[in-house]
């Protein structure tokens, strides 16, 4: 299920924000922008998991994650689990650039959000306060974005002051032996004992950083690589199994089913 509104407002903008289209998807689309958007953006990650792509640079985008786009700023963005809820938000306004920049939505940038009630709080108010046309509607909306945007800036803020530099590199160390070593049989023990942290301490830390434990992004790396053998390749499920990193070809189907909805035959069926 998704929704949209888009406000009329014609530039030039009076007021110091505007919001130009608000809107959710239950389960976000595949978006491609060689051009960018023309005007600003934010997106909010409400549930499951995607990937960003700006400025030559890719991102993870999990729960608690935000992440702000410039105008005409090339870019991409993508699910990777079987669900991926997005709210966001189009927006300009008279004189914003002043106001962003001292916010720091000076670039496209992704950001950790510790109260993301809070955020769909304000969402809803605009949305809500728009969808029923009110007399101050606009007035009342401007207002409520510029709350938002603060409070995003200052949970932002405080959870990069939060988040060391030892705990990101160690999430994305283990992060990317998992990338590695996905086919072959990883266990615990092993990814501690690469990154020099206990067991505890690391799915700890991963859980911080990416929003995943270390073996559900496992699961989710081989499932993602066994989609692309499905789709272009015609080795059989069985192989597939064994190719991405599975001994028992039934767990790796019922695996595949808890993440996709639907088997891997299925799967394959409809990418023909």
């Amino acid at each position: 299920m998704s929704s949209s509104i888009y406000p009329i407002n014609n530039p030039p903008y009076k007021l110091p924000f505007v919001v130009l289209g608000i809107g959710f998807e239950d389960n976000q689309a595949h978006i491609l922008r060689k051009e960018g958007y023309p005007v600003h953006q934010i997106l909010f990650c409400k549930s499951g998991q995607g990937t960003l792509r700006v400025n030559e640079k890719t991102y993870e985008i999990v729960k608690n994650t935000f992440f702000y786009l410039e105008p005409n700023t090339p870019h991409e963005y993508y699910g990777n689990t079987a669900v991926w809820e997005v709210q966001w938000i189009a927006f300009s306004g008279n004189h914003i650039e002043d106001t962003l920049n001292e916010l720091e939505f000076d670039c496209s940038k992704i950001g950790i959000l510790s109260n993301l009630n809070l955020i769909q709080s304000l969402f809803n108010k605009i949305y809500v306060t728009l969808k029923a046309e009110e007399h101050f509607g606009k007035l009342i909306s401007s207002n409520i974005l510029f709350e938002l945007l603060v409070e995003s800036y200052i949970m932002s803020h405080n959870e990069s002051k939060n988040a060391t530099p030892q705990g990101v590199s160690l999430a994305e160390s283990a992060k990317n032996y998992i990338d590695a070593h996905y086919n072959e049989d990883i266990t615990i023990d092993e990814l501690s004992e690469f990154v020099k942290v206990t067991p505890q301490h690391l799915c700890r830390i991963f859980k911080r950083h990416l929003d995943l434990r270390p073996f559900e992004y496992l699961a989710m790396k081989r499932i993602k690589e066994a989609k692309t053998l499905l789709s272009n390749t015609q080795m059989t499920v069985n192989d597939i199994c064994h190719t991405v990193g599975y001994r028992d070809c039934s767990y790796f189907c019922a695996i595949f089913k808890r993440y996709e909805l639907i088997s891997p035959s299925e799967f394959r069926g409809l990418n023909l």
